[in-house]
């Protein structure tokens, strides 16, 4: 055999030998390992699976539940993997129509539920089509609900859904403390094979749930109040004047936070936005009022402090005031005679005020206002709030392009003119009053897991003589003054009626035709009616609360607001009596929850 013919038998054998191999090779794919082949190609696709943490609860102060966590079941759909037209079945599912255009635009990278809060006779209709869209899945997700309904909602707010997984608090408590509350995600990549089945769980990262939190409110206080104000415009401040614990707080209307949840009821939500009650507006540190008589407390802290007057200053009232040509009312036609400083505040005498508003001028008034933390925000651990406005000449000559004017000293000795303040800067003051001159700072959280809260408080370089004389007045307002009607047998506590001017005299006498000494108060169309103020301190020997009411559109202080500061000292030595009893608590919302009391 020679040499060539021996090389080509090698090369042939050599074929032979690699058509062999390769035979059995393919013979193996295709009989032996078959099912294995098909089963790894219909895993060759994984999915990213998020499951929203459990938010962390909010409680009040003695531990009854106002926000927490149940269950929905959602139609979800990965958007990622779809692939050519979306079915027809998927737009007769979609509850909301916002998510049609990212669905069609593939810009969604996150799961999103078309459908939310299934219930049964709705999944039943959908079941038949999920094995012909593998991209559609049923999910359990946690989802936030108030079980009180509008209960203390501008305290403890709502949240949003920011996409299926994450919760973002957009008012109140669940918004400043989202950070706590909020928790972490779980995480899970899973194996799905063609027709959409997961098959393995590839990686798993546990999430962490949020973080409780307890209010500083007290449930049966906050619900009275919450009472007094129905059908009212206002605002409701009960706090603890020596550490700045809120124990109710009102803002009048409410609303209902569990209409911002997952699927947010646009109806009810226009109709908050469109209501000209305004229910959204935090009134107790948003709503920014003329302060009226209560302003003069200020007014009078800052004479005797200035040593612009002793308490032995008087001026004699005629029911009129003259500055210029310009004649000044006092709000008693007659007058209140001749009146020592005491006497004025008792009394709530105009004409004293306007002539101790022009001896200290507006740079002194404004000094001992802002010192005493208005025209300032408090720091109350709520979003939104105001700072009010102490008018000075800067602020004239920078807001206005106008210089100020002596007269106007006038209007703003008695709380008028420029100046608004907010029910929780009232509360706050007279706190410094009766605390020892300090400010604190308001707070509705007490308790964030296991953790108390401390909040700052600021000292006032105030004189004790001066405390005491004002706080002695303000008893003296409610013993034998403008607001001597609402007394409390046996019961000693301080208060400031207030009446913040709308509508002037003269705007009154044109509206309604006739001079302002003949209208009376049912006359006069609600939108010009004067808002009612009332500050208030209870008891007077060592004070634990402090109150601050005000009422829009209802008139006099002494006949609207004073009433309901009256009431709530009452409830609040009805609960004290009660202290260990255990009580009631009736839930009103639709919503079935057990509250841990």
């Amino acid at each position: 055999m020679d040499e060539f013919t021996k090389k080509i038998i090698v090369i042939i054998s050599a074929i032979f030998l690699a058509f062999i191999a390769i035979s059995i090779r393919f013979f193996k794919l295709q009989v032996i390992d078959r099912s294995e082949i098909l089963q790894k190609a219909q895993t060759i696709r994984t999915r990213v699976k998020f499951y929203p943490p459990k938010r962390g609860e909010i409680y009040t102060s003695e531990g009854i539940l106002v926000a927490g966590n149940t269950s929905s079941v959602d139609i979800i759909v990965y958007p990622l993997e779809i692939k050519g037209k979306i079915p027809e079945e998927i737009y007769e599912i979609i509850d909301n129509p916002e998510i049609i255009e990212g669905l069609n635009r593939r810009v969604l990278y996150y799961p999103i539920p078309i459908k939310t809060d299934v219930n049964y006779d709705e999944l039943a209709e959908t079941l038949p089509i999920f094995p012909s869209i593998p991209f559609m899945q049923i999910e359990t997700i946690t989802k936030r609900f108030y079980p009180l309904g509008e209960f203390a909602s501008h305290i403890i707010g709502y949240v949003k859904l920011e996409n299926i997984y994450e919760y973002i608090g957009v008012k109140g408590v669940e918004k400043i403390y989202d950070d706590v509350l909020e928790g972490e995600p779980s995480k899970k990549i899973v194996e799905i094979n063609a027709l959409g089945k997961e098959v393995e769980v590839v990686k798993e990262e546990e999430g962490e749930k949020g973080k409780p939190i307890w209010l500083t409110i007290r449930y049966e206080l906050q619900k009275y109040a919450e009472e007094l104000m129905k059908d009212k415009e206002g605002a409701i401040v009960v706090m603890n004047p020596n550490n700045g614990e809120i124990l109710a707080l009102v803002s009048s209307p409410q609303f209902d936070p569990n209409v911002f949840g997952r699927k947010v009821e646009k109806q009810r939500w226009i109709e908050y936005l469109v209501d000209p009650r305004r229910p959204l507006i935090n009134r107790a540190i948003a709503g920014e009022y003329h302060p009226g008589s209560t302003f003069k407390l200020i007014v009078a802290i800052a004479g005797l402090e200035e040593k612009v007057i002793t308490p032995d200053f008087k001026v004699t009232c005629r029911g009129k005031f003259y500055f210029g040509k310009h004649e000044h009312r006092c709000w008693k036609k007659e007058g209140h005679g001749t009146v020592d400083l005491f006497n004025a505040i008792v009394k709530s005498c105009d004409v004293f005020f306007y002539t101790l508003g022009l001896k200290l001028g507006v740079d002194k008034i404004e000094k001992w206002a802002k010192k005493f933390g208005l025209g300032r925000k408090t720091g109350i651990d709520l979003d939104f709030e105001q700072e009010g406005l102490i008018p000075s000449r800067e602020w004239k000559q920078k807001v206005l392009k106008d210089k100020w004017y002596d007269g106007e000293n006038i209007s703003l000795a008695i709380g008028q003119g420029y100046t608004t303040v907010t029910a929780v800067q009232m509360a706050r003051f007279v706190s410094a009053i009766v605390n020892g001159g300090y400010l604190v700072t308001p707070h509705v959280v007490k308790k964030v897991d296991k953790n108390e809260l401390d909040f700052p408080k600021e000292k006032i370089d105030v004189s004790e003589e001066t405390l005491k004389f004002i706080k002695d007045a303000m008893l003296g307002v409610v013993e034998y003054g403008t607001a001597g009607a609402h007394k409390i047998q046996g019961v000693k506590y301080g208060g400031k009626t207030g009446t913040a001017q709308v509508a002037s005299f003269r705007a009154l006498e044109k509206i309604l035709g006739k001079p302002a000494d003949k209208i009376k108060d049912e006359e006069i169309p609600k939108q010009f009616r004067d808002h009612a103020w009332f500050v208030a301190y209870f008891p007077y020997e060592n004070p634990e609360i402090v109150i601050s009411v005000v009422v829009e559109h209802c008139g006099a202080g002494s006949k609207c607001a004073a009433p309901i500061a009256k009431k709530i000292i009452e409830k609040y030595i009805q609960m004290k009596n009660q202290e260990g009893i255990p009580q009631k608590v009736e839930i009103p919302h639709k919503i079935k929850t057990i509250i841990n009391e």
